[in-house]
Order: C-alpha cells, then structure tokens, then sequence
C-alpha cells in the first residue's frame, strides 16, 4: 500500500503542497502530480521568482554590500577582465561588473609573454581537429580561462554584455561563484563531417567548483556542451536563462552561423569540398539553398553533460591520504525557468549524481521543421535528435511542470543501467551493471509527432509519450522515489584502482528530503512566463539589485547581511573588515527587522551571527513584531574590538516555526555601544559539527539510558541489532570525512551510520573496541565517506552476542 502525506494550502492562486512516498509502493495516477519527498509552493509569477532557486542556494551569497567599495571591480576589455580574475584569486575582487562586450579568444587578446606568465590561467585552446570553418574564430582564436582559489565572486552585466571566444573553467577550488545577465556567443562553427566531435568548446565546464549560480544568461552554440558539470560539482544552479538558437533562414550577418555557413558556401562554390564526405556539398548538391541550411545549422547537439566519466564512481584519494572530492556522486544540479531551443539532448545526462528541473520550456520545433522541408537536409543532416534527461549509473533525475514542444523522448536511457552499457568501458560496464536510475516526470506536458500528453511519465504503468524513449527494466522505480544512491562499500575502493567484479551493489535515499523547498508557476503560464523572462536583459536591475540572492522574500537558511534589512531604529551602516557593508552603532532597545523570512516547513534550531564587539550584550529573535513570540536569546560576549569579527551562535526554539514571518532583532544590552553584525543564518535541524548526545536520539530500538560517569546520561544495553535514530541532521555543504563517537566498554562491535533508513547508504562503519569498562570512556573514530545536506541518521548496532559498549555522545568534522 502507498503511504502518502499530502497537506494543502491554498490562498487565492498560491498552494503548498509536501508529498511523501514510502519506498515499498507502487504509484497510482493519483499520487504523482508532485515529486516525491519535496516541498512546493505553486503561485503567480512575482519577484520573488528572482531568487536563488535550488540546490545554489545552498551556498551562494548577497554580494550587494560591495557596491561603492575596493571589492568592486567594473571591466570593459580582456585585459581588465583577466586582471579582475586574477585579483578574485588573491580576496580583493569580490564583484566584476562587465561594461562592454569582453572579447577573450587567444589571438585577438595577443599577450607578451609577460602578460602571458601573470594570466597564465588562460591558455589557447587547440584548434578543431578539422580545421576552422568560421573566419570569426580564425581571427579572434580560442582560449580556456581556469578560474581557481577564488571563495566568493559575482560576474555580471547591468545591460547584458557579451563574453566571446572563451571557456570559462570553474575548477574545484572555486566556490559561491555567480554569472548574471551576460550573454556568451562565438564558440560555434559549422561541423562538416556531422560528428560534432572535432574540438569541445563549450561556454562554461563547472570542474568541480561548488555553490554556483548561472541565472538571466543567453548562450548561443557551443561546438561541444553548452554548461557542463565535472569532477564533482555539486550545489549548481541554472536559472531563467536562453540556450540555442531558433532555425533562421536569414540570421544576422554577424552571426557565427551566418559565417561559418557562408565560409561553406565559397569552398563549395570554388569546388574544394569532397563530395565523398563533406555534408554542406551532399545538401546542397541535392537541391538545399544556403539559407535553408542556415535554418538547419541552429541546433546544438549536447547541452549538459553532467559527470565526467564513469572512471568518476568515487573520490580520487592520493598517496598522501588527502582525498580530493571529485566523485559524481556528489553532484547536485538545479535547473529553473530556462529557455531551451534547438537543443538536441542531454537535458540533462547525469551520471550517479542528482537533477532536479522545474518549470523549464523545451522546443525543438523550428528546427524540426527546417530539416523535415527540405528533402537532401533530411536525408544528410544528422541533427535529428529530440531528447530530454538521461540517468546512468544510479543518477536520480526529477522534473515538475516543464513543457516538452516538439521533442521526442523526454526521458531516454534504461531504468537499469545493465540494459545500456555498449558505450561503457570495462570494467565499468560489469560494475554498473545492477544500478537502477531513478527518472520522473510531473505535472508536465508533452507535444511531438505522436499527440499531446499532460501528465507524470510514471502514469499508466509507465507507458505514455515522456517515455518512448525509455527501456524499462522491472519499473521497480515506479513510485519508488530516491533523491540519492549508493555503492555499498565504496569507502574501501580506490579510484585509480577499481575492482573488476562482482558488480557493485547499490543503496538508494528511498527516504531522503530535498533539501529545499521551490516555487512554480502553473503550467499553464509556463511557455508566456519563460518567454517573457528567461534570457539576457529580459528584466533591469540596478547594479546593487543584480547582486542579491533573494528578492521579496528572506531564505532563512542563507547567509542574510545584516545591512540588508527592511526596518531598523538606532543603528548605522559602516564599512566592515571583511568586506562590504556591516550594522554598527548599536546601542540597548535598538533593533533591526526583516520582512518574510522563509523558514520552509522544517522550524530552525539554531542562529549563527557574525559580530565584533568590544563590550557585548544580546540578541532577542521575535517573530512578528518587537514583543512578538520570542524563539531565543542569544548572548554576545566581546571578540576584542568592534571590527575583530567572530561567529557566535545560540539555540532557536523554532519547532513550530514555518513558512514566513518578519523577524525582528532586538538588541539589549549596557550602556554606550555594545556590538557591531555583519550577517546572520539560521539553521534548521540537527547540527552534527556539535556534540549529540546519545540519549537525545529521535526514536530507537532495543536500547535503554543510564547515568554516565561523565555527567548526564549515556544510552547503554546495546545489543547486536539495536539502533538509535537522528532526524533533520543538517550536514550543509561541508562534506565531513570524520566520525567521533564517546564509548565505554569491555567487549566492542560496531556502529553502522546510514542515512534515512535503517538500510540506507552506509557513509561508515566504527569499529568499538575494549575500553577497560562500561563507565570508562574513550573517543574513538572512523572515516566517513561525502554526505551533504539535510538527512536522518541511523546509527545501527552490530557485533556478537550480550551486551556490545555503551555511548555516551558523538558528532562529525
């Protein structure tokens, strides 16, 4: 039977809705309109659309503060740009704000070779492997920009310029990275053999950089992908931006297509092509006009490919013991109010790693029809693919209230990743064999040759127009959600060296949380709404505007700068030591207010601000008004000066606290000043950085609490299948790789830590040993493999027979 919760509430054109979905049922039509284990609000497109949406907001920061300070950086040439990203690297630009187009590609930038050694994190790229076929990249050439050591950095546009003739690589020691407004084009040329293989430019690779943000951007043709994901990116976000091209018979004589095609046209003119081989001489030769091939040109082939490799299973771990966490299965995409045209497939293709889409419109109809109207185009043209999203080896997939016009097979691939290994290298294709990829679509509609379908890809057992292109295995995954998976034992193996056999075998997050909560306009408004908005210079901001993460409304679960509050009485703006802008001048019964605080539907339990003090005080947290509920007080103790900057924290009882509320920061204290705040967060769930003891555990089995000989109490009677339950342990964005556990014993066994069931990923196992007594305790610890996010944590019990340690505490680093 189908466990379903299910809560409403609806105010005028807004509902919320939270679905759950246990792992041993079967889905009915009537319990996939939402995705499983996931919050929604469905409303009106407002401003509040404008935030960070998904898995990025997690990480990324309001940069707004910086505007008028040194961090602030406005380029208007290559040399400008490359010195800002340069000056990025070292803390001193937080902001680049792009006021003219920015031409990057190798020739036209033409360093000495001085210039070359200080920017020597752009290089040229290699050429095609064909040769050029566009005189625009003949001239300007192509360049790879790696963008390294840089923690905090928004690039934008005010009015929508343009970056041209360069890959920007995010490399893994990037991180809180946001690109706004600018529009990315001249990375395209006219692929004669049809292969889309000869070079792999693409706009942006995202190498393994965390907490990214690409909103409000326009992207053209890439030669290779459009926005690609590598080496363990996680925390990406892509929203309200335009991918592709519509088919044109007459684009702009500036245009990539319009060049590289023309370039085409005089080879053919003057008989050069071989007409063997060369696909421009078949079409035309058969009666297609330039023009019409120009239409049929405006298609891109790979879009995101999201995970770099199947070698990728896990982290890579070097001989000196550091592990570099480049793993895909840490990758995390969002994918929100974007444009898609002419974009062939891999929307997304994601290896072991997890998608969420919504409200996103795909059409591929111009293109279907430049190529189906002109009879030697069909026949030569090899641009023929409409696909949406492919999951492989474990990747989870899910998309809600998205518009599939002109587009095949929203889904493609194998519910089993053993039915579609032809393209897999040993000995991954006998590894990956038994993973089961999770793939759904909601609430969405459908339109190609076939008909017109409204409706989730699990309706009708799973035959239906989003999954002809699918092979189904068991439909064991229908209504079996997971927001993750597995490898059972991954921890032991070793990625430059992985086992050859048996294959692996595979856990699944059949109850794991999104660890957020997304809004969406109908789907009736879908196609007007993403036309209207989505792309470059489709809304005006100010420069402060452009920099913010959250409009209309507060994520309480991100960094909010105390200057950018709605009220206040008493205090001052300053510049602060860290950068930007801090609140300072506080003095007893001032106070701040912020207006709609999204709290979500998980209540907060704790504050962190970031202050300087040379005196202290407190910080009373009131909901609604200044003598409104009061959810905690936190005490502020000096830091040694007033721009001497700490992160103090208090507990927040925030049980019941849901949705949105003003929240207003009374500030008391003696008299004269008492402390300056630069930012604050709160946090919902269990923090696992702090010590947990046992005895407050959620639920358990079998055990029973004692007094400890350390004070408090211990959780002791352990036996072999006993387990203690940790609910809403909110792990962030900091990978631990470390377990601690306070133990005291005279016999051992071990401590399996799962995640959201009691045989779900296993992230470690602590083996316990003699300590020389029940009440004599000793720390002992285990490595943890990559967790992220908010996750119940099972901590199950094994060994032999009797009565195997007591616990008295643990926590995570």
């Amino acid at each position: 039977m189908i466990k379903k919760v299910l809560s409403s509430l609806a105010i005028g054109s807004l509902l919320v809705t939270s679905t759950f979905i246990d792992a041993g049922g079967k889905a009915e039509a009537a319990v996939v309109n939402a995705i499983p284990n996931t919050t929604k609000v469905e409303k009106s497109y407002d401003n509040s659309f404008l935030s960070v949406p998904g898995y990025a907001s997690i990480g990324v920061k309001d940069r707004s503060s910086y505007v008028g300070t040194s961090y602030y950086r406005t380029v208007g040439n290559g040399r400008e740009f490359l010195q800002a990203i340069k000056d990025a690297s070292n803390g001193t630009v937080k902001v680049i704000e792009v006021t003219n187009d920015i031409n990057l590609g190798w020739t036209e930038l033409a360093l000495n070779s001085t210039e070359a050694s200080t920017y020597s994190f752009i290089t040229k790229y290699p050429d095609p492997s064909n040769g050029f076929t566009n005189p625009l990249l003949i001239a300007s050439g192509v360049s790879k920009l790696s963008m390294s050591n840089i923690d905090g950095l928004t690039i934008f546009s005010t009015s929508g310029k343009t970056i041209k003739h360069a890959e920007l690589k995010l490399q893994a020691s990037a991180n809180d990275i946001v690109i706004r407004n600018l529009n990315f084009d001249e990375m395209w040329q006219w692929d004669d053999s049809g292969q889309h293989k000869e070079v792999g430019w693409t706009f942006i690779k995202v190498n393994g950089a965390n907490n990214v943000w690409i909103d409000h951007c326009k992207f053209s043709m890439g030669a290779d992908g459009m926005i690609d994901l590598e080496n363990g990116a996680s925390n990406v976000t892509l929203s309200w931006n335009e991918f592709g091209l519509a088919a044109n018979l007459n684009p702009a004589a500036t245009s990539s297509i319009y060049n590289s095609i023309d370039f085409m046209e005089q080879k053919y003119a003057a008989g050069t092509l071989d007409p063997s081989t060369s696909i421009y001489y078949k079409m035309r030769n058969e009666g297609a006009t330039k023009n019409q091939i120009m239409a049929y040109a405006a298609y891109h082939a790979k879009t995101h490919l999201v995970g770099s490799g199947d070698k990728d299973y896990t982290n890579y771990v070097g001989s000196n013991g550091i592990e570099v966490k480049d793993g895909n299965q840490r990758i995390k995409l969002t994918m929100a109010y974007n444009h898609y045209t002419n974009t062939g497939s891999r929307l997304p293709m994601i290896r072991q790693g997890v998608g969420h889409l919504f409200n996103n419109y795909f059409d591929g109809s111009t293109h279907q029809n430049a190529t189906s109207s002109v009879t030697s185009i069909n026949k030569y043209g090899g641009d023929k693919l409409q696909r949406g999203m492919d999951a492989r080896n474990g990747a989870s997939i899910a998309a809600d209230t998205n518009v599939y016009n002109a587009v095949n097979e929203p889904i493609i691939g194998t519910e089993r990743q053993g039915d579609d290994i032809s393209n897999m290298n040993a000995p991954f294709n006998v590894l990956f064999q038994n993973a089961m990829n999770h793939s759904l679509i909601v609430n969405s509609t459908v339109t190609n040759k076939n008909g017109t379908y409204t409706g989730s890809s699990w309706d009708n057992n799973g035959n239906n127009l989003f999954t002809q292109g699918y092979t189904w295995y068991d439909k064991s995954t229908i209504g079996n959600w997971a927001w993750s998976s597995h490898i059972v034992g991954v921890e032991n193996m070793s990625k430059s060296n992985p086992p050859t056999s048996p294959p692996f075998t595979f856990t699944y997050g059949y109850n794991e949380q999104l660890p957020y909560a997304y809004q969406t306009f109908p789907l009736s408004s879908v196609v007007s709404t993403v036309n209207q908005y989505a792309g470059v210079s489709k809304i005006t901001l100010s420069a402060a505007d452009w920099l913010k993460t959250t409009y209309g409304y507060f994520n309480a679960y991100a960094t909010i700068e105390a200057e950018s509050y709605s009220s206040m009485s008493g205090i001052q703006k300053e510049a602060s030591s860290e950068g930007g802008q801090n609140v300072g001048f506080i003095e007893n019964g001032d106070y701040l207010a912020f207006n709609n605080v999204n709290f979500g539907a998980t209540g907060p339990t704790k504050l962190d601000a970031r202050i300087a003090s040379g005196a202290g005080g407190s910080i009373e947290i009131r909901l609604d008004s200044l003598t409104g509920t009061l959810i905690g007080t936190c005490a502020v103790t000096a830091t040694g000066g007033f721009q001497n900057w700490a992160t103090q924290s208090c507990a927040v009882n925030g049980s019941s606290v849901t949705g949105s509320h003003n929240v207003y920061l009374k500030f008391t204290g003696g008299s004269g000043y008492l402390f300056n705040v630069n930012w604050l967060k709160f946090t919902n769930g269990i923090d696992p950085y702090a010590t947990i003891e046992a005895e407050n555990y959620t639920s358990m089995s079998g055990v029973q609490s004692e007094a400890s000989s350390e004070g408090g109490q211990n959780v002791g009677y352990i036996q072999n299948g006993d387990y203690l339950v940790f609910n809403h342990v909110n792990f962030g964005t900091a990978d631990p790789s470390k377990f601690d556990a306070r133990v005291a014993t005279t016999a051992g066994g071990n401590i399996e830590i799962r995640l959201d069931s009691l045989n779900g990923s296993l992230i470690g196992t602590c083996a316990v040993t003699s300590t020389g007594g029940w009440q004599t305790y000793t720390t002992q610890s285990c490595a943890i493999s990559d967790v992220s996010g908010m996750h119940d944590v099972y901590l199950k019990f094994t060994g032999g027979s009797g009565y195997l340690f007591n616990f008295n505490w643990f926590k995570f680093s």
